[in-house]
């Protein structure tokens, strides 16, 4: 159902829809006119007996009766027809009725199954149907009328060599006679509409293709994690963290003393103060966290007049 829903919703984008649209008309115009043209002619003949039948008295004196050719279909008949059918049905044939294999013209000899107009009582007479299909309309009618004839000179000579009496030979007579070519559009219509729905069939599974693709792609984009937020001190924060980065303990930060040029020492007439911090043993041993409760002792040392003085 989802992908009907998304054939559906590609027809219905302007960018997808309307040019696929498009291209396949054009595509189905250009086939109609590039697949050419074919006309059809047919003629449909019938095998009869003559009017005495299929016998010759042995006395002139006494004539057989006559009767109605059309009274006189026999399996005899179909027989020859059949005959007939076979033998227009060579290579040879083909060749002197102009028709080379794989050429543009090509005729059709049966006994009327690919007719639908004879094809239910094909079984009860014998027919012999012709169809000539060509590029050309006058080519197609020429080949008829050859066709035509080769088999009413197939049958006499047929019957010659089979040394019947002349007044016994089987005639072909015209059913429907050779029709004027038609031309034929089915092949044209079939190619056209072949490439119309190949067209719409390619073009929206490839259209389908690309929207899942886009679709993939932006679900891997999606489903990446973001990257871990930096705190200000630059090291990655992460919610997983349960304790903060330790923080370095303070330290002390003394002066270094002065050098005095008049090779005095530490201790001249200018008053001058100077710090000492002392601190236990103990706090070395201490963590850092417990450095700031611990007491300390200060001692300030001060000259002034050449006397020390000195607080605790």
């Amino acid at each position: 159902m989802d992908f009907w829903k998304a054939i559906f919703g590609l027809i219905k984008r302007k960018l997808v829809g309307l040019p696929l649209l498009g291209l396949s008309l054009a595509t189905a115009l250009l086939a109609f006119f590039l697949v050419p043209t074919y006309y059809v002619s047919t003629a449909s003949m019938v095998l009869t007996t003559p009017a005495t039948g299929g016998t010759l008295s042995s006395d002139p004196t006494r004539p057989i009766g006559l009767t109605n050719p059309l009274l006189q279909f026999s399996d005899g008949l179909r027989v020859t027809a059949g005959i007939l059918i076979l033998s227009m049905n060579t290579p040879e044939v083909a060749a002197d009725l102009g028709v080379v294999k794989d050429g543009p013209t090509e005729v059709t000899i049966n006994d009327g199954r690919t007719n639908p107009d004879l094809l239910g009582i094909s079984t009860n007479g014998p027919f012999v149907y012709v169809e000539v299909q060509s590029r050309s309309a006058a080519a197609a009618q020429d080949v008829v009328l050859k066709a035509k004839q080769r088999i009413r000179k197939e049958l006499t000579e047929r019957q010659q060599a089979l040394r019947a009496p002349r007044s016994t030979f089987i005639s072909v007579v015209d059913v429907v006679p050779s029709s004027t070519p038609e031309a034929k559009m089915s092949g044209k219509l079939t190619a056209a509409g072949g490439a119309l729905f190949a067209v719409l069939f390619v073009g929206l599974g490839a259209a389908y293709g690309v929207t899942q693709v886009r679709a993939s792609r932006r679900r891997v984009v999606t489903d990446v994690p973001p990257p871990a937020p930096r705190a200000a001190d630059g090291f990655p924060h992460d919610d997983h963290w349960a304790e903060p980065m330790p923080v370095p303990p303070p330290q002390d930060v003394r002066p270094a003393p002065e050098t005095d040029e008049s090779g005095e020492g530490p201790f001249h007439d200018d008053s001058m103060q100077l710090v000492v911090v002392v601190d236990d043993d103990e706090e070395e041993e201490e963590p850092f966290g417990h450095r700031e409760e611990q007491s300390r002792d200060t001692i300030v040392f001060m000259r002034a007049g050449g006397r020390d003085e000195h607080d605790k």
